[in-house]
């Protein structure tokens, strides 16, 4: 537990089953996260249009055709089916980045941060990526070559800290930003006026850092998918 004053950010709250444990909050603000994204996407769809398109279109089109440039531009055209795995993986981490700006989440004297500041879901992230990525070079090389290329000298660390690197650089930076919210709310009542405009500027800024933040991560996915189905030297 983290705590600021009167405030306090618990890491993580969950139930313990069998010695493991389950972290409720990171749970149901992942679900809520995949929901948002899942509810955006048939919005979109319902209001498709190839006249003037609305803000809402016009957003997912601009995050379709980035990432789409980015993997023509590091892999080619022959890999445009990666293109799903990096627009799902970059708004999945953007909203989820998110939450904890959004209003409603601060309870008392407890605030809740968004999921990707539980380490445990940028674990999940980063060893999602490194078996879809290394799945992708099974495939294009074969599992012999796949294998000698992961297994040599000046590859194998690299190709194993990749989810740990993946996980800590998104955790560390929204748990962050996390504990600057919480800080800022934490001021004193005579503080008030000024607590609150702070609060607003660092959200403001947040909301900045969990677009980067997500942006790499998905930048590092298909850079990674690169990697590996590219031969080694």
């Amino acid at each position: 537990m983290f705590e600021a004053g009167v405030l306090a950010i618990n890491i993580p709250v969950g139930v313990h089953v069998q010695g493991g444990g389950f972290n409720l909050d990171t749970i149901w603000t992942t679900v809520l996260a995949g929901a948002v994204v899942l509810a955006l996407g048939f919005a979109v769809r319902r209001q498709l249009t190839s006249g003037v398109p609305g803000r809402l279109q016009l957003t997912w089109e601009t995050v379709v055709g980035s990432v789409g440039d980015l993997v023509e531009d590091s892999l080619g055209p022959e890999y445009r089916h990666v293109v799903p795995l990096g627009v799902a993986i970059f708004m999945l981490v953007w909203v989820a980045d998110w939450v904890e700006i959004l209003p409603g989440l601060f309870h008392n004297t407890d605030f809740l941060p968004s999921p990707s500041a539980d380490v445990n879901l940028c674990y999940a992230l980063g060893v999602l990526v490194f078996v879809v990525t290394n799945a992708a070079g099974i495939k294009r090389k074969g599992l012999g070559r796949h294998l000698k290329d992961f297994f040599s000298p000046l590859h194998f660390i690299e190709q194993a800290v990749r989810p740990l690197t993946l996980a800590l650089r998104l955790f560390g930076n929204i748990f962050a930003g996390g504990i600057m919210i919480a800080l800022l709310l934490s001021f004193p009542i005579l503080f008030f006026p000024a607590s609150i405009i702070f609060t607003v500027v660092w959200k403001l800024f947040d909301m900045f850092i969990g677009l980067i933040q997500a942006f790499i991560f998905a930048l590092l996915t298909v850079l990674y998918y690169q990697f590996s189905t590219q031969e080694a030297h």
